[in-house]
């Protein structure tokens, strides 16, 4: 007598048919209230994973900046931080990658430093290899235009080149 494998089979069961689908979901595993991060850059030291107290903070009634944001103010910041970063590097794709982190978060710390106040600061940072070919970048954003702006910078060495942009969203 030929022994079978045991026969699984259920209502919603694929396995019934020997077929498995992207579709079927096991049970959740996890305590209640658990949650996975998905960082699309590497996590930076000012990103405090503890929970803290929630602060009632009185209402102002402003809806408008007391200071704008100015870019003429910024640019000379972002081209410092592209120069001293990399003024004399070469080409390295993983390399570039995490240069290019760290100039964003250091462009972050920067322009926050300014104290354009009550401005959400979005830094945005390029680089990518000199090939004789041409680069075009560009960006939309759904803003205010009476309060919200953006600064942007370009930098070039003789095997790179690099673009920063430093979005100014005012948050009322």
């Amino acid at each position: 007598m030929e022994k079978r494998a045991p026969h699984i089979s259920g209502k919603g069961s694929t396995m019934a048919h020997g077929k498995s689908s992207l579709f079927d979901i096991p049970a959740k595993l996890d305590p209640v209230g658990s949650s996975l991060i998905s960082l699309a850059v590497a996590p930076n030291l000012d990103m405090d994973y503890v929970t803290k107290p929630k602060v009632e903070y009185e209402n102002t009634y402003r809806m408008d900046p007391l200071d704008r944001f100015l870019p003429e103010r910024v640019k000379p910041v972002i081209y410092e931080l592209l120069s001293k970063h990399l003024s004399n590097m070469e080409y390295e794709p993983i390399q570039c990658s995490s240069v290019a982190k760290v100039i964003a978060q250091e462009l972050k710390v920067r322009v926050r430093e300014m104290n354009f106040h009550r401005f959400k600061i979005i830094s945005l940072v390029s680089v990518g290899e000199k090939r004789s070919q041409d680069v075009r970048q560009g960006s939309r954003c759904l803003w205010d235009a009476e309060t919200d702006n953006f600064a942007s910078t370009c930098y070039e060495n003789p095997h790179i080149f690099a673009t920063a942009t430093v979005y100014a969203v005012y948050f009322e």
